[in-house]
């Protein structure tokens, strides 16, 4: 084959590029595996590589960014990581790649030979020296690095690289992730309209910025400017390190030994063993399953959800009953953090409570909106449903404006007969988790508690087991529904006649 001719085979493909220029490099299965989905149309502009830990998901983004350096010499890329440190030392390794033997050998024209007549070479920024950067006018760096909390003021990118943002150091408070958060925000301003993001690491916390950029959508908008639909923004490349989620399934990356002796990858003594050093079992269930909720760590284990079947729940005389019992029905809603919050759910849980303060949970809505109109239109669908009378609404300063405007805007003049109970926590009263915990955790310990099945159930199931569920808009609703719930008072377990029976929800499994 042609020096011509193994170039442009190793132009056309990442993994043959690789395997040209670092023929010492380990590919694995996973590594041909992601280096086909990264470079295929379908993983589109938005990339978001989720590895365990050790899988060498940093070392291979470096080796794409040096594939499109010496594709497209005028390109422009920012390579940021959690600290400059850390993204200078994947430039050093780039750097590497870019002046090897191998690539001065096909990509003569690339880089100058004599590193001081290149025209830009520091530990921080590198400019490559082929032509096409001077015809093109490209004034920025070829590849520039960054951390958390470098200035980037006046640059642009046509790539944006994150590598490892979310490390341990800022994803456990609340200002670390928020801290991360505000950095990234600041990405769009610096890249171009058409401008692609490679964004690799592992979980560590369940609202870190990786579980936002999952939950992230743009809006479609036909030529009317309408909205039609939403799209995520980024296409996911998620893989956990073995398939039993136990430690004992079929390894993401098996064991390879290099021609030197030298191993890599996984087997099942060697993930014992960094199990073992893990004191926070959280922490190694995000590092190596990217999944931050510890199975053995749940706060409310599966066995004590009960279930009750729909046909028992009937109405009677304006009272609802299940089986014989008489129940008081009660709801309560979590709004979204914010009204113009997109990744925030707002939810919104009816129960029934009998006299010997059994809780039944009726229904779930859950739903994103920024519009109170919209809040309200769920409200009113589940009142005219289940006729309660009370409805628990936790008040923050912002959320005060809300529920003003609930009860001036909507309940007043559609005439309902409800009342909104406001619901307002003191630091004495701890965390939000602490303060869901107190009220809901000593109910199922008591088999007191029952569901149904599937539907929003599901959602409200794993966010009562999670130890850090990413959202907790259901159980919060719950619990601010016990919270206000009161059971009747005397003795209802009478028979009941014309009574209506509750159809069960078609699509989503709750009551119709």
């Amino acid at each position: 084959m042609t020096k011509d001719e193994i170039r442009e085979l190793a132009e056309a493909d990442l993994e043959t590029f690789i395997r040209l220029v670092a023929p010492w490099q380990v590919i694995g299965g996973i590594h041909s595996e992601w280096c086909r989905w990264t470079t295929s149309e379908e993983a589109g502009s938005h990339q978001l590589t989720l590895l365990p830990r050790d899988h060498g998901k940093s070392r291979y983004v470096a080796f794409k960014c040096a594939w499109m350096v010496v594709k497209r010499p005028d390109i422009r890329i920012l390579y940021i990581s959690s600290t400059s440190n850390l993204a200078e030392k994947q430039l050093y390794f780039i750097k590497q790649i870019l002046t090897s033997p191998i690539v001065r050998r096909y990509w003569p024209e690339l880089i100058e030979k004599e590193e001081g007549k290149r025209e830009k070479w520091t530990n921080t920024e590198i400019a490559v020296d082929h032509p096409k950067r001077k015809e093109e006018g490209i004034r920025d760096p070829t590849v520039f690095t960054g951390g958390l909390t470098t200035s980037l003021t006046g640059l642009h990118c046509d790539i944006a690289v994150l590598d490892d943002v979310v490390v341990q150091e800022n994803a456990y408070t609340q200002e670390g992730r928020d801290k991360v958060r505000t950095q990234y925000s600041l990405l769009s301003s610096i890249e171009g309209g058409e401008a692609e993001e490679w964004v690799v690491g592992t979980r560590y916390h369940p609202k870190d910025l990786y579980n936002d950029m999952q939950e992230m959508e743009e809006e479609i908008f036909n030529k009317d400017g309408e909205l039609i639909n939403k799209t995520p923004v980024y296409k996911i490349f998620e893989r956990q390190v073995e398939d039993s989620n136990m430690g004992v399934g079929e390894f993401l990356w098996p064991r390879q030994q290099r021609s030197d002796g030298k191993w890599f990858g996984f087997n099942i003594e060697i993930l014992a063993k960094k199990r073992a050093k893990y004191l926070d079992k959280r922490q190694f269930r995000a590092q190596y399953y990217n999944d931050p909720n510890d199975p053995g760590d749940q706060r409310i284990n599966r066995d004590k959800f009960q279930y009750y079947e729909k046909e028992h729940l009937k109405q009677s005389g304006g009272y609802w009953y299940f089986k014989k019992e008489r129940l008081n029905i009660f709801a309560s809603v979590d709004f979204a953090y914010t009204a113009n919050k997109r990744s925030d759910f707002t939810a919104i849980v009816v129960i029934g409570v009998d006299k010997d303060n059994n809780i039944y949970v009726l229904d779930i809505e859950r739903f994103k909106t920024e519009k109170v109109s919209e809040i309200f239109e769920n409200i009113r669908m589940l009142h005219a449903k289940w006729q309660f009378k009370k409805l628990g609404a936790e008040v923050t300063a912002g959320q005060k404006m809300i529920v003003r405007e609930l009860k001036d805007g909507y309940i007043k003049p559609y005439g309902l007969s409800l009342s909104i109970e406001e619901l307002k926590h003191s630091a004495r009263q701890g965390s939000k988790e602490e303060r869901i915990a107190a009220i809901l955790e000593p109910r199922y310990e008591n088999m007191a508690m029952w569901h149904y099945r599937a539907g929003n159930c599901q959602v409200l199931e794993d966010e009562l087991v999670a130890q850090y569920p990413p959202h907790d808009d259901v159980s919060d609703a719950l619990a601010a529904a016990v919270l206000i719930s009161v059971p009747p008072v005397g003795n209802f377990n009478r028979d009941h006649r014309d009574v209506v029976t509750v159809i069960p929800h078609p699509k989503f499994g709750g009551l119709g």
